[in-house]
């Protein structure tokens, strides 16, 4: 087995347990793997300085995949290395259409975001974009009621997140309606009730390619750990695919081993069984 030198790992129902929260069990051994030169990634559809304070907050220096893979930085709370965007005449064809729709939406450009609810509170943004929208020091910009998306559009959106709360047949007729229509860009869910949208050739694998060239580090020497349809890019992409026992089929699908549920701190097993070479029971090989 080649060794590992970069670990990256999704945040929702893979690092984070009970919604927002990093298990001290998960911290630990990512803890261990940076003690012995492990470069550390988080990648994730949240956006950069929510991810940057849960990295901070551990007191790690992660690399930070921000937005799907579109916004990349070296350091929690950093600058950008790169942002891909949507095409502007792409982005206004997509608002269009949602304008259509019995949906709602959120529209990410680096450190801004703009919804399409004009009434939703801080608190119910914290649920479905992160904890640390809000935080002090932090560099989001929150915009309702579609505030500004048409100079959004036009400056470069990272990624449209369109969400249902329980009829999710507008989502999977608009899923269809991009991939037939719209080939500038790709579609993915990160949850039952979303699908995130993404400049074509933007993702989580594409982006941990890239930061893995950065590194100098074989992709045969690189773990991904993630559970939804949108890990399925990285996961296929790393020599070592992890999915969490709780992962969509799409991701096992396109992982190479099992690790137990993010409840269960599959992150914890899959580190110190694989990265760690220590015997930890639960992490079983599925190719």
């Amino acid at each position: 087995m080649e060794p590992i030198e970069l670990i990256a790992m999704d945040m929702d129902g893979t690092l984070l347990v009970h919604g927002n929260v990093i298990p001290e069990e998960n911290a630990a051994a990512l803890r261990e793997a940076h003690k012995v030169g492990i470069h550390l990634a988080l990648c994730s559809g949240r956006i950069p300085d929510d991810m940057g304070f849960f990295a901070r907050d551990m007191g790690l220096p992660m690399h930070i995949l921000a937005l799907n893979g579109t916004c990349l930085m070296d350091r929690p709370l950093g600058d950008f290395l790169r942002s891909d965007t949507i095409a502007p005449q792409t982005a206004r064809v997509i608002l269009a259409l949602l304008h259509t729709l019995p949906v709602a939406y959120i529209l990410f450009s680096g450190h801004e975001l703009v919804t399409s609810l004009p009434h939703i509170t801080d608190d119910e943004l914290r649920i479905i974009v992160g904890k640390n929208i809000v935080r002090p020091g932090g560099r989001t910009v929150i915009r309702r009621g579609g505030e500004g998306e048409e100079a959004m559009a036009d400056r470069g959106i990272n990624k449209l997140m369109v969400f249902t709360e329980n009829d999710n047949a507008p989502l999977q007729a608009l899923k269809a309606r991009l991939e037939r229509d719209t080939p500038e860009v790709e579609v993915s869910s990160s949850w039952v009730n979303n699908l995130e949208i993404n400049p074509a050739g933007c993702n989580k694998g594409t982006a941990l390619s890239a930061l893995a060239a950065r590194l100098g580090i074989p992709m045969g020497h690189v773990m991904a750990l993630g559970d939804n349809d949108n890990d399925v890019p990285m996961l296929r992409a790393a020599g070592y695919g992890v999915a969490m026992g709780n992962a969509t089929p799409a991701a096992v699908a396109a992982a190479d081993w099992l690790a137990p549920a993010h409840e269960a701190f599959g992150v914890a097993a899959a580190v110190r069984s694989l990265a760690l070479r220590q015997h930890v029971p639960g992490v079983r090989r599925l190719k």
